[in-house]
């Protein structure tokens, strides 16, 4: 079989659009099995609870840019605005799946969810995901749509401890 010449960057594009793909068939599943996607999540991220350990105290901003740069942008979003100190850090991305990668293969976001019978929310769901690592090195992470937009947030927890957002004890 020959190999064709192609670019690593229409390489990493299909990786993305594979990501979303494979991400939007689980979640389509999980919701025809009347099973909460929410509860995926959450097995998913208390098994990588521990994976942020060496962040502990290091501050909210360096954990986000550690998200940002491990998980968030290799799918496929990008940064609209942030704001990053010790105590809080707030991103701003484009929403998953993204647009400008989906559009590279003809469909578009709508039609990839449709295809599924998953809606954006339940999409969004996915950065739920790290919410337990979050948590073991005390920090609360929220994210929510707005305006079009995903906004993820990292807040120093107060007295140092974090609440598992997946019902665990989080850092005691």
């Amino acid at each position: 079989m020959a190999q064709e010449n192609v670019s690593e960057v229409m390489l990493l594009d299909g990786a993305r659009m594979l990501l979303s793909t494979v991400l939007a068939g689980i979640m389509g599943f999980l919701k025809e099995q009347n099973i909460p996607i929410k509860d995926w999540v959450c097995y998913t991220g208390e098994k990588l609870a521990d994976s942020m350990g060496r962040l502990e105290g290091k501050g909210a901003d360096l954990a986000m840019r550690r998200l940002l740069v491990l998980q968030i942008l290799p799918a496929g979003s990008q940064v609209v605005v942030g704001v990053f100190t010790a105590e809080k850090a707030e991103v701003t991305v484009t929403p998953l799946p993204s647009g400008a990668v989906l559009g590279k293969f003809r469909t578009n976001p709508g039609e990839l969810l449709r295809t599924f019978g998953i809606t954006l929310k339940d999409f969004e769901s996915i950065h739920g995901l790290y919410g337990p690592a979050m948590a073991a090195i005390g920090l609360h992470l929220e994210h929510r749509l707005a305006g079009g937009q995903e906004v993820v947030s990292l807040v120093q927890a107060s007295g140092g401890s974090a609440p598992d957002p997946c019902g665990g004890a989080g850092k005691p």
